[in-house]
């Protein structure tokens, strides 16, 4: 079992990719500095209660997600494959429109 400032690390940026945000997108979306989403995710900084909530509230996901053991988390655990399917159309469909945006066509 990790301890949860690994298993934050972790999950953090696999959610962060399974949303393709970039460390700054996130940074932006949270409120907080690029560094300090770079060093929680390599484990060197955790972050306060209530940039713990920010940064769920970026990801789309629960609190608990951030925390559970990576078999678990949004697959199976407090998450479900109907969450992570959600989350995917979401990005395609984000991306399509940014798509559209930067041809004029929207």
């Amino acid at each position: 079992m990790d301890d949860c400032r690994a298993l934050l690390a972790k999950n953090m940026k696999k959610f962060r990719k399974i949303l393709s945000l970039s460390q700054m997108a996130l940074a932006e979306k949270v409120g907080c500095s690029t560094t300090l989403i770079g060093n929680i995710e390599i484990n060197r900084r955790f972050p306060s209660a209530e940039n713990i909530n920010r940064i769920a509230d970026a990801l789309e996901v629960k609190i608990a997600d951030l925390f559970a053991e990576p078999e678990s988390a949004a697959i199976g655990g407090t998450g479900s494959r109907q969450d992570l399917k959600i989350k995917l159309e979401r990005n395609i469909i984000r991306a399509i429109d940014e798509t559209f945006k930067k041809d004029g066509q929207a």
